[in-house]
């Protein structure tokens, strides 16, 4: 199973949406939208999403992380940098014969270069915000198409003979003052 492996602060400063939320002193917001874009992401793409944040003062989590929104939010320690998590869990893949499954998204040059030594892809802040608004402007369009094919079929008088449809709306409509009352309608 293909894995992206997310250098959360990274792309929240990166990001347009994420990183005045941040800069703002907003942190907490931040990582909530982050982890919310990449869950409807994983969700879409049946991509295994990873992400790592920094969380200095934080007991370490043992790298099993929390699941939310679909996706494992790992937490940095004291003695351990997201980046040094990151770097960890690809030197595990790489080990094991499936780096080549693993996608680190950052635009951190230094460790673009440590994981694309031991075998892993690299998509970048901007790449991976592209590709995320691409798959849910995509699943956007899906849902809205989905919704007027349910719409229409769901019209009775969309699936009628125009014909029976024309007679249907004269008798629907009353006469006018001058006008004979409509003829049944006869098939």
């Amino acid at each position: 199973m293909r894995e992206l492996i997310v250098d959360g602060y990274n792309i929240i400063h990166a990001w347009p949406e994420l990183s005045p939320l941040i800069k703002g002193g907003r942190g907490e917001e931040a990582r909530r939208r982050l982890i919310a874009m990449l869950g409807e992401y994983a969700a879409a793409t049946g991509e295994h999403v990873t992400v790592v944040f920094d969380a200095h003062g934080r007991e370490r989590d043992r790298g099993a992380g929390e699941k939310i929104d679909g996706i494992t939010v790992i937490y940095g320690s004291r003695a351990q940098s997201a980046d040094h998590v990151i770097e960890r869990r690809v030197s595990m893949a790489s080990h094991h014969g499936d780096a080549g499954l693993v996608t680190v998204a950052t635009s951190d040059r230094l460790q673009r270069d440590m994981v694309m030594a031991m075998g892993a892809a690299v998509v970048g802040a901007t790449a991976l915000h592209a590709q995320v608004r691409g798959v849910r402007d995509g699943v956007d369009e899906h849902a809205a198409r989905r919704r007027r094919e349910a719409g229409f079929a769901n019209r009775l008088g969309d699936r009628l003979d125009p014909s029976v449809r024309a007679q249907l709306e004269r008798l629907a409509r009353p006469p006018a003052i001058d006008e004979e009352p409509p003829e049944a309608i006869t098939r």
